[in-house]
């Protein structure tokens, strides 16, 4: 028997899949067995060519609160911007097909919403991220309860949720959905990653928690976000956030805050690496690679950041040297050397890098 609410929503779930049949069930079952029950979930197919979309419009069809659009030839982020434009709750979260929420996710992070009258509240996430080579690393971001009393507070602590990798993800987070319409927020702007998203709704978030109970675990294939860094497409992307974090950090009038900054040239170091990496071990003629490293290297922005960071890796440790050097030869041998070591302690530094 199909089942709803009388109450209008108050949290509207967001989820985007394409060719997801394999995990999609497990993902909407977490949602509707939440203990809250005035939710909604607005479910976007961004064109699978498997059941996916069959699977959840068959559960929708059992559960009034589930709404299934079907989107061809869009992006994930098109289509997560499609789910945004339809929710009606006061909250707004959002959950990838291959995550499941615990049962308390959504009344855990809106009670502490309503208690504290938040604007973003920040959830604990678990982490199952399998390599290229079947290996799997648990990692867990989470931190402990606490309700940063001002903005100031929140701005002065938060480039330790950022270093935890914590903070970007929308993964795990409650936002609200009237100031996410009231600042026209777009996933769709980050391109291929999400995290524009929520650093344009930091820009003037005022009331800010943070959960330490894991909400979620997501269990992700990280070969895709592996394979994109060694693009250009790739490094466009990772110039792109590291400018809106700088932005962020300049709005906020933290540019000289040494434990922000170190904070933020440790992660562009981390990445640029994963970069390097990506193209000296792909099947570019050697030539080809080394004039995308050097063009990766060669920038002030590179320069800066490894006379500034204190990277957590190893591997982009050992980098550092040559980055500084603009040393594109070593850079190169370096860097095919720690392709062939393989990626466990760069996923370690970088975990929010695939989420």
């Amino acid at each position: 028997m199909a089942h709803g609410t009388s109450k209008g929503p108050v949290v509207s779930v967001l989820m985007a899949a394409h060719d997801a049949e394999g995990s999609v069930r497990r993902a909407v079952e977490s949602v509707q067995n939440q203990t809250l029950r005035e939710i909604e979930l607005v479910f976007v197919d961004a064109g699978s060519r498997d059941a996916t979309a069959r699977v959840v419009e068959a559960m929708a069809e059992r559960d009034l609160r589930i709404e299934v659009v079907r989107a061809d030839d869009c992006t994930r982020q098109e289509a997560l911007d499609t789910a945004l434009e339809r929710a009606r709750g006061r909250y707004v979260t959002v959950l990838d097909a291959d995550a499941c929420a615990r049962p308390t996710m959504l009344s855990g992070l809106v009670g502490r919403a309503e208690e504290r009258s938040l604007e973003l509240v920040v959830g604990g996430l678990e982490l199952c991220l399998v390599d290229p080579g079947g290996r799997a690393t648990e990692v867990e971001l989470a931190a402990e309860d606490v309700v940063f009393p001002t903005q100031h507070d929140f701005r002065t602590a938060a480039w330790h949720l950022f270093s935890t990798g914590q903070l970007l993800p929308v993964t795990g987070k409650l936002f609200s959905l009237e100031l996410a319409r009231q600042r026209a927020l777009s996933f769709a702007r980050g391109g291929a990653s999400d995290h524009l998203f929520t650093i344009d709704y930091l820009r003037d978030v005022e009331r800010v928690g943070v959960s330490g109970d894991v909400c979620c675990r997501v269990d992700r294939q990280i070969a895709p976000a592996l394979r994109r860094m060694g693009t250009p497409e790739g490094y466009r992307l990772l110039g792109q956030e590291h400018a809106a974090l700088l932005a962020l950090y300049r709005q906020w009038g933290l540019e000289g805050d040494a434990a922000s900054m170190e904070m933020l040239q440790s992660r562009y170091v981390e990445r640029l690496v994963a970069c390097v990496e990506g193209v000296c071990g792909g099947v570019l003629p050697s030539a080809e690679q080394r004039a995308a490293v050097e063009a990766m290297i060669g920038t002030d922005s590179a320069r800066l950041a490894a006379s500034v960071a204190r990277p957590a890796s190893s591997a982009a440790r050992s980098m550092l040297g040559p980055i500084r050097s603009k040393n594109v030869t070593i850079a190169c041998a370096q860097a095919r050397l720690l392709s062939l070591l393989g990626r466990g302690p760069a996923i370690w530094a970088m975990p929010d890098a695939f989420v």
